[in-house]
């Protein structure tokens, strides 16, 4: 699959190994996926880079909240951050891939974005939504959701 070749050279690629019912499958924040893809990964905590080798071995999957992506589209267009592949390339790559799963924004989530008055970020409200509606844990190194304890989170 060429839609991974700018990938690949940052050391990043999405495994197209067939889904194993006995897979783990947790879901990402925003700052993990980004530097994850950007290749930096040693941004990431020791047990989230292990969650992350793990999905481009095809043992595990990814799901990507809905939200995850508009902020990773907006930070790109920004120019905040560089990605290493147009973002709608990066987006079509992960719908392919066997081993990532995005998520969808329905009313179910908003209706649990709401109750989660305790964290002011909406985006960050979005994703730990996403995590509890999936019943999923998230890789996230932001120590108010980790002390919210709304979700169980993966980082060091």
């Amino acid at each position: 699959m060429r839609l991974f070749a700018a990938c690949e050279n940052q050391g990043w690629k999405p495994s197209l190994v067939p889904f194993d019912p006995f897979d783990m499958v947790l879901t990402t924040d925003t700052h993990a996926l980004i530097y994850y893809v950007c290749g930096q990964k040693k941004k990431l905590g020791r047990r989230a880079r292990a969650v992350f080798q793990r999905v481009e071995r095809g043992l595990d999957t990814l799901l990507i909240p809905f939200t995850v992506l508009e902020e990773v589209m907006l930070l790109s267009e920004a120019g905040k951050i560089r990605l290493p592949l147009p973002f709608r390339d990066l987006v079509v790559s992960f719908m392919q891939a066997d081993n990532f799963d995005l998520g969808v924004n329905d009313a179910q989530l908003l209706l649990e974005a709401a109750a989660l008055t305790g964290i002011k970020d909406p985006y960050d409200r979005m994703i730990v939504a996403q995590a509890r509606v999936s019943g999923l844990p998230l890789l996230t190194g932001d120590e108010e959701i980790g002390e919210s304890d709304l979700v169980r989170t993966v980082w060091d």
